[in-house]
């Protein structure tokens, strides 16, 4: 795997050296994943010099995207990086505002910084439109304009007009990224759910083997575990609302599995591996897309979906596991056309094929996927980290203990540092064969989304601080979201001694406030100072500290 990480180095200190972390050795993606050795090659290292004086803006980088916002008839967006390399922080009062000059476009919606510090980094958005006679995908020059008081400075680069149709190329689907949307919604459901449901063990392989031996002998086969699937006593409206009271904005369904057994509708010339052609005899995934649209319809749809039975995946056809038979090839699903015409907004693949969003489609996908894992730096490239509540399972396990289940406290802390790390969190449940989640799963995932919609501005629609991505000490673990209006410092753990120091060199100026973001103590205004090294020094009341769950709360710093 190749990554890009960027890093800020405090510009008042001499660099002598770069330590580089011990990546000798590590675990695979699987929950119970074995030992394995890895390397670290670096094959490029850059650095941005902050030379300039007073208020001072440097443009690194533009680029015409394939990106519109929501609620637009397809605006374009055009991304610009911008670097403050000078020694004084850009302000509100600046009025710094970012605009597109072409003969090809028109600025529809500008860009603006509200705050920069030196050393700071921003990626602005502005919205374009084509001038009159410009065909979409003629190519041209165009400028970026930064002005404001004291700041003024300019940027050519070729641009493309218009988004443009994707073909069947490796180079268009290349330029395909993650919307708006996605990038914003931080958090979603995955639910894997299917005939495998109804067997429900797995914390180990051989006590799999043993379990299913006892328990259906050795005559049984996989495919007669899908009469027993038999949904009938939960049901998609119950789904839907426990995922947006769980604070989530967007579910990902497995539509089919590696047992090529699909939960949706498809053409009997194509299998007759599918839930409306044999049991349950009903189009599972369209009712749960019907219900999100009719009782939850800001609850974004995905489907994962895997072109490959363990037939290709594993080397060669499946084998009956006590007499090593081998078993029929039950035939390609190729269904993604099917599920695209149903309304998903993502594709979510495994084990490769055509590529829409994920990184397992085949192509370079739109963000990366690590499995019962996360990163512990800031990557460029979007990402997403997908956990199950149950820790050996993505799927419904009864061989796992109650108390086992992720609670709420670690879904919220693992929420906050995947999001101020550039990550979405994708969170596994698995529902019992007749459609339950069990009770545990229903109750962390409500009392962990009360927190989360609470303190709601602190999460979704933010970005990751450039400078700092975390701050960890004794008694201590910050984390850092941002917004165009305000700064946000998260506190993973309760802070003891009534008060909290930070510092990492966040964004303060004199004249702003810091308040509390959600809890019971929302809105009250917390005494601060600055030390005389540039630490920020917070004096947190009983009631402050009284009013944050799971730990701690976020604070807002704000003109």
């Amino acid at each position: 795997m190749v990554y890009q990480t960027i890093n800020w180095i405090d510009s008042t200190k001499e660099l002598v050296s770069l330590t580089l972390p011990n990546v000798t050795a590590g675990s695979n993606s699987s929950p119970r994943g074995a030992a394995i050795k890895i390397r670290l090659h670096i094959f490029s290292l850059s650095t941005l010099p902050t030379i300039g004086s007073a208020t001072d803006l440097e443009i690194q980088f533009a680029r015409t995207t394939q990106l519109w916002l929501p609620g637009t008839n397809k605006t374009q967006i055009v991304e610009v990086i911008i670097n403050n390399v000078g020694s004084e922080c850009v302000l509100a009062n600046n009025s710094v505002k970012v605009e597109i000059s072409s003969p090809g476009l028109d600025t529809f919606s500008p860009g603006y910084i509200n705050r920069l510090q030196p050393g700071d980094q921003a990626k602005v958005q502005i919205r374009v439109a084509n001038a009159d006679g410009v065909l979409p995908g003629m190519i041209g020059n165009a400028t970026v304009i930064v002005s404001g008081i004291g700041v003024n400075t300019s940027y050519t680069f070729n641009s493309t007009f218009e988004i443009i149709p994707y073909e069947a190329t490796y180079e268009s689907i290349y330029s395909h990224e993650t919307s708006p949307w996605y990038n914003g919604a931080k958090y979603g459901i995955f639910i894997h759910w299917g005939v495998y449901s109804v067997p429900g063990w797995g914390n180990a392989p051989t006590e799999t083997y043993q379990y299913n031996l006892a328990t259906y002998g050795r005559d049984h086969i996989y495919d007669d575990f899908i009469a027993d699937f038999t949904p009938s006593a939960f049901g998609p409206k119950e789904w839907v609302d426990l995922f947006a009271d769980a604070g989530a904005k967007y579910f990902v369904q497995v539509s089919k599995h590696h047992d090529e057994f699909a939960i949706f509708d498809l053409s009997p010339n194509v299998t007759q591996r599918a839930s409306v052609a044999q049991p349950p005899h009903r189009n599972l995934l369209q009712e749960l897309f019907d219900a999100a649209a009719q009782y939850q319809p800001q609850l974004h749809r995905a489907t994962y979906f895997t072109p490959y039975g363990f037939e290709l995946w594993l080397g060669g056809n499946a084998t009956n596991p006590y007499s090593n038979a081998t078993l029929p090839y039950t035939g390609f699903v190729d269904g993604m056309e099917t599920l695209a015409a149903m309304g998903m907004e993502i594709m979510w693949c495994d084990i490769g094929g055509p590529n829409l969003t994920a990184d397992r489609c085949g192509l370079p996908g739109d963000f990366d996927t690590p499995e019962f894992a996360r990163y512990d730096a800031v990557q460029v490239r979007k990402w997403e980290s997908k956990l199950g509540m149950d820790p050996f399972s993505y799927g419904y396990n009864r061989a796992t203990p109650e108390s086992s289940y992720m609670n709420a406290s670690i879904i919220v802390t693992s929420l906050l540092n995947i999001v101020s790390k550039n990550g979405n969190f994708l969170l596994g449940v698995g529902p019992q064969p007749n459609e339950t989640i069990i009770s545990v799963e229903q109750h962390n995932l409500r009392e962990a989304g009360a927190w989360i919609q609470g303190h709601a501005e602190a999460i979704f629609n933010t970005t990751y601080w450039f400078i700092t991505l975390e701050e960890n000490a004794a008694g201590k673990e910050l984390r850092f979201t941002q917004t165009l209006e305000a700064f946000y410092v998260i506190s993973l753990v309760k802070p003891e001694g009534g008060s909290l120091t930070v510092n990492s060199p966040v964004p303060w100026v004199a004249g702003d406030r810091v308040t509390v973001v959600g809890g019971n103590s929302s809105g009250v205004v917390v005494p601060f100072r600055k030390a005389g090294n540039g630490s920020l020094m917070l004096s947190l009341s009983d009631e402050v500290l009284a009013g944050g769950d799971f730990g701690g709360c976020p604070l807002s710093t704000a003109p």
